[in-house]
């Protein structure tokens, strides 16, 4: 259909002898496209062509050069969509802690230092620190979370979470969440003022609803179950309104007084419109947990315990057990103590990646003791290689996922602690439904 306004324009510019000669040039083009002039029952016996002046000339060659007798070029194919994956396999650990002082004394109370000591050993793992609001945008099917993370929460609304927790968590980066409950905030003595509370909250904390008085939500005190559901509702709702209307803000959790619920309790807190409810049972969260007995590890005075057990990811140890190089360090010289394929948080565009550890920068491993872990994998048959000390796996198929955890686990001696490198890589899906550029 293209070359019938074409043949028209050079009827109307050129004698017949030009159009004979256009006419050749299809002829020409149509044999290449295998069409022969003598399949063509048109075909007639063409007269010799008298020699064009210099003006026929020139508009014969403005025709014959333009773009309608090069092949048509195909349109690139348009990226494939890539459908989201979420990843219902992540664990969640939540940290709840209560009052800080520079000594403890009690176990609602943390001294500064062993705080530090806790976060400190949170940033050498490597195991992110997220927000409750992640976790509840992942519950919600709406992003995913790390392989295994934490979650840190302060209950009560004490001065002493602004004057020693803030500052170390503001230093390592860490989100947070902080209970208030009403009768306990901006009152003075030992309280946080709303200056200290919206100061935090530009700076990585989320604010919580611990109640209107931090009393046990079932205890009734003689009051009579209808009388006792309206004290209830008023102690989940009341103190909601409260949160938003001082702070501005929309307050979607809610920690249990002592961690003390039923039921009924948790159905009136949903209803009222809270999200995440969370409760004190040395429970992780998985994406089966539900949204309303969502467990946290109570962390008591100078006792480790709780935080060994939250920190423990599958049978990996807890924080404090291992010994944790951080992924780029170096030795004395400035040489890499371990050499990492994929870099940490390099981005890669191969899908089935091969993963790599060269530990010949530690001078000595134990070869039993080398272990690789990869997120939503668990421990991989990884090879180790004696004479290169080299720890590779080969992915077996494609990484659906944007975000790829590797550990590594191995011991210098066999007697001494695990020491541990974690790192983090990102896979570039989008590059693998880009088509191929053309030579």
């Amino acid at each position: 259909m293209r070359l019938i306004p074409i043949c028209l324009l050079a009827a109307l510019l050129l004698p017949a002898t030009s159009c004979k000669r256009i006419e050749a040039k299809l002829d020409r083009l149509a044999r290449a496209a295998g069409i022969t002039a003598e399949s063509s029952p048109q075909a007639k016996t063409k007269p010799a062509e008298p020699v064009l002046t210099p003006e026929q000339q020139a508009i014969e060659a403005r025709v014959l050069n333009s773009a309608i007798f090069e092949a048509a070029k195909p349109e690139e194919a348009a990226p494939k969509a890539i459908a989201f994956e979420l990843n219902k396999s992540a664990v969640v650990a939540i940290l709840g802690y209560h009052d800080f002082r520079e000594r403890g004394g009690s176990p609602m109370i943390i001294a500064a230092p062993k705080f530090r000591e806790q976060m400190q050993a949170i940033k050498d793992s490597g195991i992110p620190v997220i927000s409750l609001s992640d976790v509840l945008a992942w519950r919600k099917g709406q992003k995913n979370i790390p392989e295994e993370c934490i979650v840190i929460t302060m209950d009560d609304g004490w001065e002493g979470v602004h004057t020693y927790a803030y500052p170390v968590l503001k230093e390592f980066g860490f989100p947070f969440t902080a209970y208030i409950y009403k009768k306990y905030v901006n009152i003075g003595g030992r309280s946080m003022s709303w200056d200290q509370i919206k100061e935090m909250m530009k700076n990585g904390c989320e604010i919580g609803s611990h109640s209107v008085s931090h009393e046990s939500l079932r205890l009734k005190k003689g009051r009579k179950e209808a009388d006792h559901q309206i004290w209830v509702l008023g102690e989940l709702k009341d103190s909601k309104d409260y949160l938003e209307k001082n702070l501005g803000i929309t307050c979607t959790s809610f920690a249990y007084p002592f961690g003390i619920f039923d039921d009924s309790t948790s159905e009136t807190a949903l209803q009222v419109g809270y999200e995440t409810l969370v409760t004190v049972n040395n429970q992780k969260v998985t994406w089966d947990t539900p949204m309303g007995k969502m467990g946290r590890y109570i962390i008591h005075g100078e006792s480790d315990t709780n935080f060994k057990l939250a920190t423990s990811f599958r049978g990996r140890g807890d924080v404090s057990s291992n010994h944790f190089l951080v992924a780029n360090a170096k030795d004395d010289k400035g040489n890499p103590l371990v050499e990492l394929k994929p870099l940490p948080e390099e981005l890669i565009t191969e899908r089935q990646p091969l993963i790599q550890a060269n530990l010949k920068g530690l001078g000595e491993v134990v070869p039993e003791s080398v272990r690789m872990r990869i997120g939503g994998l668990g421990i991989v048959p990884a090879h180790y290689d004696r004479a290169t000390m080299t720890v590779t796996y080969q992915m077996p198929y494609k990484l659906r996922r944007e975000d790829c955890a590797v550990t590594l686990n191995f011991k210098r001696t066999a007697d001494q602690q695990d020491e541990v490198v974690n790192w983090r890589f990102k896979v570039n899906l989008a590059a693998a439904y880009v088509p191929a550029k053309r030579p």
